[in-house]
């Protein structure tokens, strides 16, 4: 049987159960006046929470326990789990570009290979493509203490 949320005009409001969602509308229990039904409120627990993506997977050797074939087949699972929910929620999946530079310069912002392209569209050259990255990365990364 269904919950309903009443208000009556002299400001009374009370829940009522009721045989289906078409049974009438009581009357109000204070004035005897016909009541209106009211949204039903929401209660909320819990919360949904999408498997972890890329970013939360361990990236080295020691992040992987070592090496633990267990950790490594589970973490497995949960990308492709990840995977599948983002195929029918496109706003999970995330966008990963191969990784050409990942040290040094490069360590917080990685130069992957499509920036590499398009630096070394104009020149063709790849080598100061990548020279020129790691400039660009020395001007926007303060150097270690500040």
């Amino acid at each position: 049987m269904p919950l309903f949320d009443y208000r009556c005009g002299c400001g009374m409001r009370f829940e009522r159960l009721q045989s289906s969602w078409h049974a009438p509308d009581p009357l109000c229990p204070a004035c005897g006046a016909g009541v209106r039904r009211l949204p039903g409120s929401v209660a909320l627990t819990g919360a949904a929470r999408p498997p972890a993506g890329p970013d939360g997977a361990p990236t080295s050797w020691e992040g992987t326990g070592r090496g633990n074939r267990e950790y490594v087949a589970e973490w497995r699972r949960t990308l492709e789990r990840r995977q599948r929910l983002a195929e029918s929620y496109p706003e999970l999946s995330t966008k990963r570009d191969a990784v050409a530079a990942h040290e040094g310069r490069f360590e917080r912002a990685p130069l992957t290979y499509r920036e590499l392209a398009d630096r070394a569209s104009a020149s063709g050259d790849a080598t100061q493509a990548a020279a020129e990255a790691a400039r660009d990365r020395r001007k926007e990364t303060p150097p270690a203490g500040e």
